[in-house]
């Protein structure tokens, strides 16, 4: 049998015509594609922020999306905040089910961990899932408390993200 060819993967930073994608992709594991699409369009503009009292998230965010042929099969965003005595926070990755397990979260964590360091934001909190907590310690991340997980360091992120990829 013929091994079958992967197409190469891109990463790049997420445009307002991505926004049903990436609704769809969030929607697989909770609400609607309505409701993402309302969430992500307010959060990509700074209209929307994730709860904070008193707020704390910062109007620098940055969206990237991973894409096959031109498909769009995963996307990471962060935004600059001060919440927990941090410098920003990694808030949403997700991965199609098809093509995890490929190294996809690696490149799209690169990708954030880059603009992370760009903005001077290297203590990076992350409110990951169960099944994300493995990934992340594999990339450097320790537990801040029994909800969050931090890097300490974000130039540290990128480094243990770009070896992850090898």
């Amino acid at each position: 049998m013929a091994k079958r060819e992967t197409m190469p993967i891109a990463i790049r930073p997420a445009a307002q015509s991505d926004i049903p994608a990436l609704a769809t992709i969030r929607s697989r594991e909770w609400e609607t594609v309505d409701f993402w699409k309302g969430r992500i369009g307010a959060y990509m503009t700074a209209q929307h922020s994730p709860p904070n009292v008193p707020p704390k998230a910062q109007s620098a965010r940055a969206v990237f999306v991973a894409t096959e042929e031109e498909l769009v099969i995963g996307f990471v965003a962060g935004h600059v905040t001060k919440r927990f005595d941090c410098d920003a926070e990694l808030q949403w990755i997700n991965v199609i089910a098809e093509k995890r397990g490929q190294g996809i979260a690696a490149l799209l964590i690169q990708a954030i961990a880059v603009w992370f360091v760009e903005q001077n934001a290297l203590r990076v909190r992350v409110d990951p899932d169960e099944p994300a907590r493995a990934l992340y310690a594999r990339l450097g991340a320790t537990e801040l408390n029994r909800h969050w997980m931090v890097w300490e360091d974000s130039r540290e992120m990128l480094r243990k993200a770009r070896e992850l990829k090898k």
